[in-house]
């Protein structure tokens, strides 16, 4: 089953699924299963590219470590996302540390599962909404798939496509 070499990184919140955002247009992970929707576009598009690439999801969660969300609400959130969208794994960070290897921007769990899948990351990509997501797959040396949300941030690395919406993914992704 996980004998493909490319794989498509997704970030979760605002990426695989719609985040909430506070007021300065920034953001936000929801903090228990019952307030995700899943939608439909999302499903086939993960169903579609299953085919060929392995799945894997990555995301930081903060707010474990900040005492706003716990462990279990979020495992269960990935859970359900790993099973209703086809995912091979799923890479959670959950430190608030900027330094942290692992947390987003920094490239750590894309390298991770490149030792742990034998991936080329040349031939896999990180699709994101955030420029953490987009810093992490540069330094990895994936293609990037910016999802422009508008929200209130900058982009540090001109990523390799950007798209207005999840199901545009797909005329780039080869």
């Amino acid at each position: 089953m996980l004998a493909r070499k490319k794989c498509i990184f997704f970030d979760r919140d605002g990426t695989l699924i719609d985040a909430p955002y506070n007021n300065l247009r920034k953001p936000k992970s929801y903090n228990n299963l019952n307030q995700i929707h899943v939608r439909s576009d999302v499903v086939d598009v993960c169903k579609k590219l299953k085919k060929e690439y392995l799945l894997m999801l990555f995301t930081n969660q903060p707010d474990v470590q900040r005492k706003k969300n716990s462990k279990i609400n979020v495992q269960n959130i990935n859970l359900y996302l790993k099973k209703k969208l086809f995912l091979d794994y799923i890479l959670v960070n959950y430190s608030d540390n900027e330094k942290n290897y692992f947390r987003k921007p920094n490239p750590g769990m894309l390298f991770f599962a490149k030792k742990k899948f034998g991936l080329e990351m040349k031939k896999s990509y990180v699709v994101g909404d955030r420029w953490r997501d987009i810093d992490a797959g540069f330094t990895a040396n994936c293609k990037t798939i910016f999802i422009d949300k508008n929200y209130n941030e900058k982009l540090n690395h001109k990523p390799d496509f950007k798209v207005k919406n999840f199901k545009q993914i797909l005329k780039y992704i080869k």
